[in-house]
């Protein structure tokens, strides 16, 4: 270990303890049983400006490093623009005779928070020492998710709100499920077949499976989906060999999930009558008759034609008995037209930039993203899904950087610090004009 390595420890262990808390959703665990000092939302924002503040005062200090920052949001101006947008839309409805304005204007600054973390995680890859181990904070969280899950599959209601259903550290199953699919998204690799992935993919299938959460099954099924096509079309241009590799990795994938989920569900949390398990044998229907959530959307579908334009307030879905299960139908009722605008552009604009830079985990994880919308009108306080925002748009850049400058290495010398690169420390083109640089399309 040299002198670098243990300069930088410190730093690491910090953003290990820094994911292992927050990401897993250890600290609503620890709020539920009254272990915390202040409330989670507080000391999560305080805990990732901590994160960043190295890299914000490196900014005011240094020129080089202050064109790095700056270049870092121009890159991401696609995405910021909407997200202010989002922001506008609160404050502007917070004027509507209906906005929920009981408990303080909070549920107005919601989007302001939320916005705040996006910018904030932003800078989270920065610095070089922590891109290099950003899958493994992620992973840490991931590990200490799946783990509670799987608690909760033992000794049911250790964590779960519903006790026939597990959830981990997220207490929701439905949350739980999301939780370890969008991190499973964000560690896993799509052009080839991996040890580690194969894990990681077995391991979410089964806490997936676990927390009986209907729309999770079919989030699981798009990210399988896109994974095997992925990889075996990798593999077909490396020759005949790497094609049955793989096809054989994903065989084996199948049959060991396969395996591990009989072992699963004969657990003592699914084996009472009427389990959401019985789905799995066609014993039990997955969208009864009477499902609830048809008819919560139909209820704000009625509400949201009454008041199309201008929908009714911020925070006037939180006044309803129950909410419409539905982000969409969410920010049409609190917002308006102008606020499913915006909250649409800006998963567009995510998707679009993902699309540019080939990076296709993060195509992948808007793609599970726009599908949740469908199910939770809380996802935009998902604090996963504001995190992930920001750091996978950040290491979609560098993914960018990394492809452009590929053909030219025996010329440059590549420095990971935003795509500069230093041929005999003269020019440095800028991240923009490299990230623009790559096929518009995903690989």
């Amino acid at each position: 270990m040299n002198v670098r390595t243990l300069r930088q420890l410190p730093s690491v262990l910090l953003m290990c303890g820094f994911f292992a808390m927050f990401i897993s959703y250890l600290d609503m665990h620890l709020e539920a049983r009254a272990l915390l000092p202040f409330k989670n939302v507080s000391m999560f924002l305080w805990g990732l400006a901590a994160m960043t503040a190295g890299t914000v005062v490196r900014a005011a200090a240094s020129s080089r490093e202050r064109a790095r920052f700056l270049g870092l949001y121009r890159t991401h101006l696609s995405v910021l623009l909407p997200l202010g947008a989002i922001v506008l839309c609160s404050f502007a409805s917070a004027f509507l005779p209906a906005a929920k304005l009981d408990d303080g204007p909070r549920y107005v600054m919601y989007p302001a928070y939320n916005a705040t973390i996006v910018v904030l995680s932003m800078l989270l890859p920065l610095p070089e020492h922590h891109r290099r181990r950003m899958r493994l904070y992620l992973g840490v969280a991931f590990a200490l998710a799946a783990a509670s899950v799987f608690v909760d599959v033992v000794r049911p209601g250790t964590f779960s709100i519903l006790p026939d259903r597990a959830a981990g550290f997220a207490r929701n199953p439905n949350g739980g499920a999301f939780l370890l699919l969008a991190l499973c998204c964000a560690l896993i690799v799509f052009d080839r077949v991996r040890g580690i992935d194969l894990v990681v993919l077995g391991v979410t299938s089964l806490g997936v499976l676990a927390t009986l959460s209907r729309g999770g099954a079919l989030l699981l099924a798009f990210v399988v989906c896109c994974y095997g096509p992925c990889v075996v079309r990798h593999a077909a241009r490396h020759g005949a060999r790497a094609l049955v590799v793989r096809v054989t990795a994903l065989v084996l994938l199948v049959a060991g999930t396969y395996f591990a989920t009989t072992r699963l569900i004969s657990q003592r949390m699914f084996s009472g009558p009427g389990s959401r398990i019985e789905m799995l044998f066609g014993k039990q229907q997955i969208v009864g008759p009477r499902e609830s959530r048809i008819g919560l959307a139909a209820q704000a579908w009625e509400l949201v034609e009454q008041a199309p334009m201008l929908g009714y307030g911020s925070g006037f879905t939180y006044t309803l008995p129950q909410g419409p299960h539905n982000i969409y139908l969410s920010r049409w009722l609190d917002n308006g037209l102008a606020g499913l605008a915006s909250f649409m552009w800006f998963l567009v604009a995510i998707a679009l930039a993902f699309w540019r830079r080939r990076y296709m985990p993060g195509l992948v994880f808007i793609g599970i993203v726009a599908m949740q919308g469908f199910f939770s009108h809380n996802l935009f306080e998902e604090r996963v899904f504001l995190l992930l925002v920001g750091v996978l748009t950040t290491l979609s850049v560098f993914n960018a950087t990394e492809r452009a400058v590929e053909p030219r290495r025996e010329r440059f010398r590549f420095r990971p610090a935003l795509g500069l690169l230093d041929p005999a420390g003269e020019s440095r083109p800028s991240p923009v004009s490299l990230a623009r640089a790559s096929s518009p399309g995903p690989q």
